[in-house]
């Protein structure tokens, strides 16, 4: 019986050892090497000294952030790549093979598109920086990575499948959708629409901008504001959700209100805008002097 025993215990023993090895077996293949590398491209100067710049870039894994430096000669891309691989060997492979396209085209447009050798690896990122001494009409699109632009003007676009987007102090009409991320604009001087699938939606309109504006989302909630001298006609609707009204200055009228749609009447009332939500809540605001 005790050799039985001891029999018993070895087995369980060499069965736990077993199950253990096989268990962690994958992981200890699985490569835990990366590296990180930095790329720059320096852009000759338009050829009509002082254009504003116009911008296209597209970005598989990545982010990119758009930046006005009135005090640069010519515009300036950074991009900060981190490389996966299969292993040490693959990932030294890779961060050779690494490009950061940045040209500019016939037109005078400047074309970013950071690549990534091969087929993308899990851990591939990229962030990319564009630096312009003014900047034009501007399209930038990314399936992962956050999208953000500040003192930026012209007609403005941003896609961005999984990531957020940011636009701050902005002069001239944006247009922003973003699947999977929130949105926010600061400070919008002419049209906006942004749609959101996933992601709350959130407009600061710059005063005397009464433009109309159109904004979306499916779940999440809106958040608007609007300036000081803005004139116009808000339509408001959700499925579930509250729709709320701020007018400490007393400038709105309601003609028609309902647990999911409400209209505001601001001002004189001149163009029609819409908010939209499916699942979340609405909050306009409207700012006093």
């Amino acid at each position: 019986t005790r050799h039985i025993r001891i029999i018993s215990a070895l087995t369980c023993t060499v069965a736990c050892t077993l199950a253990c090895t096989l268990i962690s077996a994958p992981a200890s293949a699985q490569s835990t090497s990366t590296a990180s590398v930095d790329r720059s491209v320096d852009i000759p100067a338009a050829k009509e000294k002082g254009a504003a710049e116009r911008i296209v870039g597209e970005a598989v894994n990545g982010s990119f952030e758009i930046v006005v430096d009135a005090t640069a000669d010519a515009p300036r891309i950074e991009a900060q790549f981190t490389i996966d691989g299969t292993d040490e060997k693959d990932v030294k492979r890779r961060t050779e093979l690494i490009k950061l396209f940045a040209e500019r085209a016939a037109d005078q447009t400047i074309v970013v598109q950071p690549i990534f050798p091969g087929k993308s690896m899990p851990r591939d990122r990229v962030k990319v920086r564009i630096m312009v001494p003014k900047c034009g009409d501007t399209s930038v699109r990314s399936a992962n990575g956050t999208l953000s632009a500040t003192g930026t003007a012209g007609k403005l676009k941003l896609i961005a499948k999984n990531g957020a987007i940011r636009i701050e102090n902005h002069t001239g009409s944006v247009d922003a959708y973003s699947m999977n991320g929130a949105i926010d604009i600061i400070g919008a001087t002419a049209e906006v629409r942004a749609s959101a699938t996933n992601g709350q939606v959130t407009v600061t309109m710059a005063d005397n901008n009464d433009l109309p504006f159109d904004l979306e989302t499916r779940n999440g909630a809106v958040h608007m504001e609007v300036g000081v001298g803005f004139d116009g006609i808000v339509k408001m609707h959700t499925t579930s959700g509250d729709l709320d009204l701020s007018d400490s200055g007393k400038r709105a009228r309601t003609p028609q209100s309902s647990d999911h749609g409400k209209t505001v009447e601001i001002g004189a009332a001149g163009g029609t805008s819409e908010i939209r939500t499916t699942t979340g809540s609405i909050n306009l605001t409207i700012r006093a002097k």
